[in-house]
């Protein structure tokens, strides 16, 4: 591909934005987002998802735009928008569909002249979609021919955000294209910013799938881990003793659990059992461990009321605080968050629930948090934020002497709390 050809990224969230701006460092880069409101903040140098600064915002090959009429002419344009599912757990296609459409109304007003142009999907989908689903939009809305007059391609989004070791740069990218030219061409534009390498699979198919694999693994194998978790716990074992004792052996693989919130984890395993159900296939093993992780938030909270009525307290009469409300650790997202599923249910049950999170506007600061006199019957830690994890001290100081603390993302040490006069529990 042309270095001076330009290159569009469709949706400028986690995924998008990061992508754009490392396109920018060695290709001409549109980011698009159809929210003006978005595209002015990022003019403005602010990310709302303070996941980039705001000096790298300013790049002189990137520039920003919610108008569609961008993507006229690009040579390349790369489709990042998210893939959600809907109440009964069905795949929600409504963006991919808007933003297929937009591209082929973009190929009817200015079709491209001296080459073919690849439409590049990185939305987690089930296998068959981009082929199936997201070409033939483009084609009637177009009138262009799918294989001919524009090329599709599929390279999954690995990236971890709120994780700066594994990065855009640091993780092999998958890349597939319709054709040899197609996947040549997509390989090239990522081999320059994947410094890690790039997979070429064997097709379009094979690299949507997957994608859909490595988060129903992670699935799996968490509700593994919840269940043996909860298990031993009744058992009256620590879990964390025996997974640590089980790990010597050299082919065990440790996972931590916990709660299972998010865009990704919770919500791919339903691609792919909605994909089984079109070959008449009922999944059974994949649907199971997320009914379970689902389960999980509930499983907790009844612990957590469990733990405060072991101290003479009633749960109804309780003060309860709830550390932390993003769905993982160290970023600004609280899409279906069960921290926050886990907060909603303690309220039917206690007297008073506070919740605090440092990407979260909320009544309590941190300065407030911790320097107030203010003690709580119970305080969980239900997001390993690292402010909490150099906290953890101060954070045991806010439970009331014999009272209930409950740490869900592994952040106390032993010996932080073996001095405390706290009933402790973790997973």
């Amino acid at each position: 591909m042309s270095e001076s050809k330009q290159i569009v990224v469709v949706g400028l969230g986690y995924v998008g934005l990061p992508l754009a701006l490392a396109l920018a460092g060695e290709f001409p880069t549109v980011g698009f987002d159809s929210d003006p409101v978005r595209i002015e903040q990022l003019l403005d140098g602010f990310d709302r998802n303070l996941e980039i600064e705001s000096q790298l915002l300013s790049k002189n090959n990137l520039s920003f735009s919610s108008d569609e009429s961008v993507l006229d002419g690009a040579e390349m344009v790369v489709v990042t928008v998210p893939t959600p599912v809907t109440d009964d757990k069905r795949p929600d296609l409504s963006m991919l569909e808007r933003a297929s459409a937009m591209v082929g109304r973009s190929l009817e007003r200015n079709p491209v002249r001296n080459s073919v142009p690849i439409i590049v999907y990185e939305s987690t989908t089930y296998p068959g979609c981009t082929e199936e689903f997201c070409g033939p939009i483009i084609a009637q809305e177009s009138g262009l021919q799918l294989g001919i007059d524009f090329l599709l391609g599929y390279s999954p989004e690995r990236t971890n955000f709120g994780d700066a070791e594994h990065t855009l740069e640091s993780i092999t990218k998958v890349v597939s294209g319709q054709t040899d030219y197609a996947s040549e061409k997509i390989a090239e534009v990522y081999g320059k910013i994947a410094k890690a390498g790039v997979h070429r699979a064997s097709g379009i198919k094979v690299a949507e799938a997957a994608k859909v694999i490595e988060n129903v693994q992670r699935d799996l194998n968490i509700a593994l881990f919840n269940e043996a978790a909860m298990i031993f716990d009744r058992m009256g074992i620590n879990s964390a003793s025996v997974f640590e004792a089980a790990g010597t052996k050299w082919n065990f693989q440790r996972y931590q659990p916990g709660l299972v919130g998010g865009h990704c984890i919770p919500v791919d395993p339903y691609y792919l059992t909605y994909a089984a159900e079109q070959v008449s296939y009922d999944a059974k093993v994949i649907l199971a461990g997320r009914r379970f992780n689902e389960e999980m938030v509930n499983l907790v909270a009844d612990k957590v009321t469990t733990m405060i009525e072991s101290t003479g307290r009633l749960a109804s009469e309780s003060s309860v605080l709830v550390l932390g409300q993003t769905f993982k650790a160290n970023v600004a997202d609280f899409r279906n968050s069960k921290a926050k599923t886990l907060y909603s249910i303690l309220l039917g049950s206690c007297r008073s629930v506070d919740s605090y999170d440092p990407y979260e506007d909320t009544s309590l600061s941190n300065d407030h948090l911790f320097e107030s006199d203010v003690k709580y019957d119970a305080v969980i830690l239900a997001v390993g934020h690292g402010q909490f994890i150099t906290s953890a001290r101060k954070i045991v100081d806010l439970v009331e002497s014999n009272g209930v603390l409950v740490d869900l993302a592994d952040v106390f040490a032993p010996e932080i709390i073996s001095n405390s006069d706290v009933n402790f529990w973790k997973l």
